[in-house]
């Protein structure tokens, strides 16, 4: 590693746990503080926007432990240890997350699966790549969109496999952002007027997560659903 990797490696380090900490104190706040005013009467405005911080605090707590944990999947020091996990909680999580952006942006949110669905999976690190996906699908669907969350455990012979997507009817991907959107330092271009700029370092956590996991994510287009993530992990 050159100097200035390291220098930049020691940053983000410095960084991530500059930022945790006080994110960490913030969510714990917030939480005793619903706790405090339970048998209270609270408006409802009042208590939407105690539920929605919270959500926030946490959504960003999650972005910065993801930032750490790439670092760690790239050298191999986050094991990943797979157990029967159900993925219905995993999917209600993920919506709540993304409810407060999903609602500004008049969007509906599906979800398609089994109540009983389980997987062999790490629900840990399975579970953030749900919510990147979701955060990433909400972010650039149209105003007025949806976004379809769809899961299955799919038995073909020996070939036991849990078939996860995410999409929405936004705009479809060109043939070099489904190459590169996983990359670590891709950028995505702005796909429509009012599309939102950013790196998605989320989907690069995705790939490093269902890697681990000895399985695939993709890109596929759909006539209802142009921009479909597609996770695909033996079983």
């Amino acid at each position: 590693m050159g100097e200035d990797a390291r220098d930049n490696a020691s940053l983000l380090a410095t960084m991530v746990h500059d930022l945790r900490n006080p994110l960490s104190a913030l969510a714990g706040n917030l939480a005793l503080l619903r706790e405090e005013l339970v048998g209270v009467e609270v408006s409802g405005t009042g208590n939407r926007c105690l539920d929605d911080s919270l959500a926030l605090c946490t959504r960003a707590l999650l972005m910065v432990q993801s930032i750490a944990d790439v670092d760690a999947l790239e050298q191999g020091t986050i094991m990943v240890r797979p157990r029967i996990t159900p993925l219905l909680p995993e999917f209600e999580v993920a919506v709540n997350y993304a409810r407060v952006d999903a609602e500004a942006r008049s969007l509906s949110l599906h979800v398609e699966s089994a109540d009983t669905l389980s997987a062999v999976v790490d629900g840990r690190l399975l579970a953030r790549v749900i919510q990147n996906l979701v955060d990433n699908a909400v972010r650039y669907a149209p105003r007025g969109g949806r976004v379809v969350i769809q899961a299955a455990v799919r038995d073909a012979g020996p070939d036991k496999r849990l078939v996860l997507s995410v999409g929405n009817n936004g705009p479809a991907l060109t043939a070099t952002e489904r190459t590169a959107i996983f990359d670590r330092d891709y950028r995505a271009a702005a796909r429509k007027a009012g599309a939102r700029l950013g790196r998605d370092f989320g989907l690069y956590f995705c790939r490093l997560v269902v890697e681990a996991h000895r399985g695939t994510i993709v890109v596929e287009e759909r006539p209802d659903l142009p921009a479909v993530f597609v996770v695909t992990i033996p079983q």
